[in-house]
């Protein structure tokens, strides 16, 4: 889950994680509530950055710094999963 810090924080979206939603036809709305309400977030210890898989079916990799987020990229459950198979514990830690 993404703690909002007080005064909020602030979107930014890279233009690669722009390209990959429009590729996969991802609003806004469902990158801002994968990111809110988690059904699974993992830590990526080579890139020091979060994944959040929403409900939604859709993942978010970001990096949070302050009142910062920037989402790197979008995909969907299959290709987060897929990433995850491949990858696994060697990268991935689940946070919860």
């Amino acid at each position: 889950m993404l703690l909002e810090p007080p005064g909020g924080w602030v979107l930014r979206l890279s233009a690669h994680a722009r390209r990959r939603m429009a590729e996969r036809g991802v609003g806004l709305g469902e990158v801002e509530e994968a990111l809110r309400e988690p059904v699974q977030l993992v830590y990526d210890t080579l890139r020091d950055t979060y994944l959040a898989l929403g409900a939604n079916g859709v993942a978010v990799v970001y990096a949070a710094r302050g009142r910062t987020v920037e989402v790197v990229t979008v995909l969907r459950r299959r290709e987060y999963e897929a990433l995850l198979r491949r990858l696994g514990p060697r990268r991935y830690r689940v946070v919860e």
